[in-house]
């Protein structure tokens, strides 16, 4: 679990400023949302959470740390995207253990870390296929267990439900509050959908024009 803060935070492409001097504190182990129309900043903000887009001005910090300069894989984040983001032609265990085995994590850790996160999800009967067999509420699931095993500080999600039909959706939110209820974690999660952000948040960040 972490603490997440925001100070003055500011992107610009150019003269074009997208995000507007942004000040939040997110306590460890809370659930927040970003809730707000499309092209409002809400994943631009997330990404500079997550090392993945440079910051302008400001300062994002983990734990009282300043993240600025610190590359995406060493912040102690996962990522949860839209678009699922998974290896086609690896299995499901070998897309859990993919990113442990980068960074030479012993092998009977990674099994351990592979076999709890599918228990959790249950998609321990999915190890063996491929993405392109599975649901997209199963692909969902997959992805998240992929952040799970990383056991990082907080975990970020994109939109991660938008691909879904209404009833997976509902269905979805329930597991990842669940998840959040089981783990602790800090989770930042990002949405259109105002139910989304009522049903799911302890804290709700509006954003409007990067603001």
């Amino acid at each position: 679990m972490a603490t997440l803060e925001l100070k003055a935070l500011y992107k610009s492409y150019g003269s074009v400023a997208v995000i507007h001097g942004i000040d939040l504190a997110v306590p460890s182990g809370d659930f927040c949302v970003f809730v707000g129309p499309s092209g409002c900043g809400k994943s631009t903000l997330l990404r500079m959470i997550a090392g993945l887009e440079p910051i302008s001005r400001g300062a994002v910090r983990i734990d009282g740390t300043v993240m600025n300069a610190i590359p995406a894989a060493r912040r102690g984040l996962a990522m949860v995207f839209q678009s699922y983001a998974l290896y086609p032609h690896m299995s499901v265990r070998k897309n859990l253990s993919f990113g442990l085995e980068n960074v030479n994590m012993q092998r009977t850790e990674i099994n351990s870390r592979v076999g709890e996160a599918a228990r959790m999800l249950q998609i321990e009967e999915l190890l063996n296929r491929k993405p392109g067999q599975l649901s997209g509420g199963q692909r969902q699931r997959v992805a998240i267990g992929r952040a799970v095993v990383r056991e990082p500080k907080i975990f970020l999600f994109d939109e991660p439900l938008s691909n879904l039909d209404a009833e997976l959706r509902v269905a979805m939110r329930r597991e990842i509050a669940d998840l959040h209820r089981r783990l602790g974690n800090t989770m930042v999660y990002v949405t259109h959908d105002q139910v989304e952000a009522m049903t799911m948040a302890d804290r709700i960040a509006v954003l409007r024009a990067g603001k």
